[in-house]
């Protein structure tokens, strides 16, 4: 038996396994094989060591363009230039328009930063190797050198706080020992996270607000403008409507004093530095504590019903409540807390909440008048006046300073409303209009009389039955009555009819119908005529004889009483179908008969005689009497005997109308017409005091469509009890149908009246934008709704739910950098209309220069706000619809434009926790900027711009319309500013005296006087 041998052949395995030892063995041959290689090959072609000092110089360059870029990014926000504007030449020359000057300004930093920075920069390794970065060295002095350099570095604002920048024509060099100097040109670019771009967009959107006006904003409540409008609109307009609404001496003489606008500015400075950066100035309570405290002491104390407990957010439980003076300048603890305060809010709000009275009534009064006028006979407002006055202040409807101010021959500031744009022109516009209806229409056209001539109407009518010839003609005699040999004889021929010489014989009777028991008013039977005719008649004819030698013969023949007839029937309708009183469903008693008159205690003749009038016009006569009228018509026809032959004959010498034309009157008149108008005194009068007033709101006066129209279904329900009050049904008379259709017309008028003044209404709120053009003196932009957008301005203040509110907005923090925290100082804090100086405020400085140039610290004035107001008419306001029956509103205008400007704005940002040392400050002030240039350069500075300090101009007009005592009977009437007003005969001229400039280019001596109301541009502030 042979033995197996203990080792396995690993081809002959068929288990297909490769014992492990073996797989080591093999591993341990292969490394070893592989050194042996390694160590046998020559030294490579490629220089390991250049390429990794290569790399190396690019993370250097890298490190450094960064801290360059934080470097420059500082630099740029201590000093953020915006202009040019003292530049040198070559900065000026190498700026590009069509980009920022600031993001060239930062490139320029940059630039700067990162070629000092590659100057001293270098890294050496190996001990052979030297790695280094550089830029292109420019002259600073050279405009293409520099327009180079800008355009070398290029910048992309990423995420909120992301700043990317890249460099290009970066030279990076490696320098061996042993061999030669490798250089490569490459863009290099780098990430920071820099609140620089969130600094600076914030503030310039601060300053975009500031000059953002009430007509610029995109949105309701967007811009100084609004936030302005918002505390000056509730607080004019509360001031306004508590001197409206009181019944003794105006409280507050100047709606706009000074002291108080400065209040409202900064608190909406104040408003908007909260929406646009996320928080205010830390001082702003301390700053606005005590003007807001000595403006709510002001009002409360011109005010004598007005507490200053009102204002106060606890009312009279704070601890200001019991302050008899809140303008005491130790109320404020420096060091310590501050008291609650009001705010201007609270303040505003309070005025408008607790003074303004919306709810006004709109009476029939002046659309009846104008009525009444028209109606009457040569009737002006003074008789009307006269004929009323008294018995309505008896009334208890009206008061007296209503009837007094309604019934004023003339308005204060009349002649303002004269020369104001299209409000009259030559010919035309809504004053013309008015002014036509109420000299001219009225005085000139007696409606009544009118009236009286559609009642005293008559259309006739007439039939006619006839004419009849009730006989024949004769004929010629024949030849057997007188020829011996009739045979021989022929014809008749020239046949010729003649009257009779004897007398003829007419007989006319007319016979007037009497029906008392009819009513109507149309096809009323009035007479009957019937006419009869007889006359003798003659026939004449010519007869030939065979023989024609033998002459011809002329035969006469005579016929007696040959007789003729007509008959006629004349018939009328009564009264005009125009009138608007019932006419046919009515009926009347007495029409044509005369009647009782028992109002007057007479007698009503109605259309008694009518009857021979309508004889006399249908058939041409001139007699009145009945028998006069049947002689005239007889002797009429028989003078025309000679001519009567046929019927048609008879006919001709009937003068005969089928539609004759009647013209008919009272037969006293003049007392008619005064006894109508006394009817229509008392018609008026209950018109006037028993109407109910339309109660409406007083926005709905100043938007169209115009409410005034709404008074008809006031009237109207009165009409049908005043037309046919004491009226009888049928009439009894034509002066009962006189009075109830005097009535009717008057009503009618009165409906005329009011579509027609509520389109004068439009037309008026339609040329607002020219009327208060007009007032500031052609100041405006007429292509806004100059009237419209701040009245619906006001209304949304009055409502809780549409009351505008200050809107804030968050800061995003960047993704490069923790949670960022901002703070807004601002010096001055408070925007002072007194001037400062160094003293005050340490941040003064001299226009474009330096502090340190300053030698004396008061040698620099500051003004840090200047305003400028402008009352547009003054007191009581300009009549919109200027006539004093129709004088409803009240309007005056005030322009007001502020400017401010801060000495020195810092808005500061802290990366991470607010104590760390990470910080930017982004500063603006009124200064020149220069920068350091690199080393090794010609220039040691160079002058790159300015940067422009917060500022800020807005204009701000505040339409202020009260109600007049047409609308609103109780209180003082009136609008604006009395101080002014009295002062001046043209109180358009007047405005404030003010700044010429503000901020540091202020100069005592150019404080600028009050501008002319005809002149046009902007006021000087």
């Amino acid at each position: 038996m042979t033995r197996r041998p203990h080792t396995v052949s690993i081809a002959d395995d068929d288990r297909a396994r490769i014992p492990f030892a073996l797989i080591a063995i093999l591993l341990l041959v292969s490394s070893i094989a592989i050194v042996g290689v390694l160590e046998s090959r020559e030294t490579p072609d490629v220089d390991t060591d250049q390429a990794l000092a290569m790399d190396r110089a690019e993370s250097v360059a890298i490190a450094e363009l960064r801290q360059a870029v934080v470097r420059a990014t500082e630099d740029a926000a201590g000093a953020p230039v915006t202009s040019t504007d003292g530049a040198a030449a070559s900065v000026s020359a190498a700026m590009d328009d069509d980009e920022a000057v600031f993001d060239q300004y930062l490139k320029l930093l940059i630039y700067r930063e990162v070629s000092e920075s590659f100057a001293s920069a270098h890294q050496q390794f190996d001990g052979e190797t030297t790695a280094e970065a550089s830029v292109e060295r420019i002259d600073w002095s050279d405009s293409d050198d520099l327009e180079a350099a800008i355009d070398r570095v290029s910048l992309e604002k990423g995420e909120s706080g992301v700043l990317t920048v890249a460099v290009d024509g970066i030279e990076l060099t490696v320098d061996e020992t042993e061999g030669q100097p490798v250089t490569e040109r490459r863009e290099l670019s780098v990430t920071v996270g820099t609140p620089l771009y969130q600094l600076k967009d914030r503030t310039d959107e601060f300053q975009s607000q500031l000059n953002t006006g009430f007509f610029e904003s995109d949105g309701q409540y967007d811009g100084f403008g609004r936030y302005f409008a918002a505390r000056m609109y509730p607080y004019a307009w509360g001031k306004a409507y508590y001197d409206r609404l009181s019944s003794g001496d105006r409280a507050f003489h100047n709606l706009t004093p000074n002291e108080h606008t400065e209040v409202m500015v900064n608190d909406a400075v104040f408003g908007l530095q909260e929406k646009t950066f996320g928080t205010t100035d830390p001082y702003k309570d301390r700053a606005m504590l005590l003007p807001t405290l000595c403006m709510a002491g002001d009002l409360a104390s011109s005010a004598g019903d007005i507490e200053t407990s009102d204002f106060l957010p606890g009312g009279e439980a704070s601890n200001l409540s019991n302050r008899t003076n809140l303008c005491d300048s130790d109320l404020i603890d420096q060091d310590g807390e501050l008291p609650d305060p009001p705010t201007v809010q609270d303040i505003v709000l309070t005025m408008l909440e607790d003074n303004v009275e919306t709810d006004v009534e709109i009476q029939a009064h002046p659309f009846a008048d104008v009525a009444y006028m028209q109606m009457a006979s040569g009737m002006t407002m003074e008789q009307v006046e006269s004929e009323f006055n008294d018995s309505l202040m008896k009334s208890n409807r009206f008061s007296d300073n209503y009837l007094r101010n309604y019934y004023s021959g003339s308005l204060e500031n009349q002649d303002i409303a004269d020369d104001l744009g299209d409000f009259r022109t030559n010919g035309g516009g809504t004053l013309d209009n008015i002014e036509r209806l109420f000299r001219e229409r009225g005085p000139n056209e007696a409606i009544i009389n009118k009236v009286i001539g559609e009642i005293y109407t008559v259309d006739l009518g007439a039939s006619e039955v006839g004419p009849f010839k009730q006989n024949d003609l004769p004929d010629p005699s024949p030849p057997s009555e007188w020829a011996q040999n009739p045979g021989n004889w022929s014809g008749p021929v020239n046949i010729t009819y003649h009257a009779g010489i004897s007398p003829a014989k007419a007989d006319v009777s007319i016979d007037i119908v009497s029906n008392n028991d009819a009513t109507g008013f149309d096809d009323r039977d009035l007479a009957t005529v019937d006419i009869n005719y007889k006359n003798t008649i003659g026939v004449k004819g010519e007869w030939k004889h065979e023989n024609g030698n033998k002459s011809s013969y002329s035969s006469w023949n005579w016929k007696e009483n040959i007789t003729y007839s007509s008959n006629y029937k004349i018939d009328g309708d009564f009264v005009s179908e125009d009138i608007g009183t019932e006419r046919g469903s009515r009926g009347i008693k007495s029409l044509i008969e005369k009647d009782s008159w028992e109002e007057k205690d007479g007698i009503i003749q109605n259309f008694e005689g009518v009857e021979t009038k309508a004889v006399k016009e249908t058939l041409d006569l001139s007699s009145i009497s009945v028998q006069s009228q049947e002689q005239e018509l007889e002797r009429k026809i028989e003078s025309s005997s000679n001519s009567i032959i046929t019927e048609r004959d008879f006919g001709k010498a009937i003068t005969y109308s089928s539609s004759p034309n009647l013209d008919v009157e009272p037969q006293n008149k003049d007392e008619l017409y005064q006894w109508a108008l006394a009817e229509l005194n008392q018609t008026h009068y209950e018109v006037v005091t028993t109407v109910e007033p339309h109660q409406t709101d007083l926005w709905n006066m100043l938007e169209k469509p115009s409410p005034l129209k709404k008074i008809k279904r006031n009237v109207s329900s009165l009409e049908g009890e005043l037309v046919y009050q004491n009226v009888s049904e049928p009439y009894d008379n034509t002066a009962d149908l006189l009075r109830a259709e005097v009535r009717k017309q008057y009503f009618e008028d009165t409906y005329d009246n009011i579509g027609r003044i509520s389109g004068w209404h439009d037309d008026t709120l339609g040329e607002s934008n020219a009327i208060l053009n007009g007032l500031l003196g052609g100041l405006l932009d007429t292509s806004n709704d100059l009237l419209g957008g701040p009245m619906k301005f006001v209304d949304q203040m009055m409502d809780p739910e549409t009351r505008p509110e200050d809107a804030r907005v968050s800061l995003e923090s960047s993704p490069l950098m923790e949670d960022m925290n901002y703070q807004v100082e601002a010096s001055p804090t408070y925007l002072s209309l007194e001037t400062v100086n160094r003293t005050d405020v340490p941040a003064v400085r001299p226009e474009g220069g330096d502090v340190l140039a300053i030698d004396t610290a008061n040698e620099t004035d500051h003004a840090p706000l200047g305003a400028g107001y402008f009352d547009g008419i003054g007191h009581p306001g300009f009549p919109l619809m200027p006539w004093p029956s129709l004088f409803y509103l009240q309007l005056d205008a005030y322009y007001l434009e502020v400017q401010g400007e801060y000495a020195r704005f810092e808005v500061r940002a802290n990366s991470g926790d607010p104590t760390s040392s990470s910080e930017m400050t982004y500063v603006r002030e009124d200064t020149d900027v220069t920068i350091e240039t690199p080393t090794r350069t010609e220039e040691n500075e160079l002058t790159i711009g300015s940067i422009e300090p917060i500022s800020f101009d807005n204009t701000l007009v505040i339409p202020i319309v009260v109600p007049s005592p047409q609308l609103m009977a109780k209180g003082s009437p009136g609008v604006g500013d009395t101080w002014r007003y009295k002062n001046s005969n043209s109180p358009r001229e007047n405005c404030s005296v003010a700044w010429a400039n503000t901020g540091s280019s202020f100069k005592s001596t150019d404080s600028v006087g009050c501008v002319s109301g005809m002149t046009e541009g902007n006021l000087p502030v």
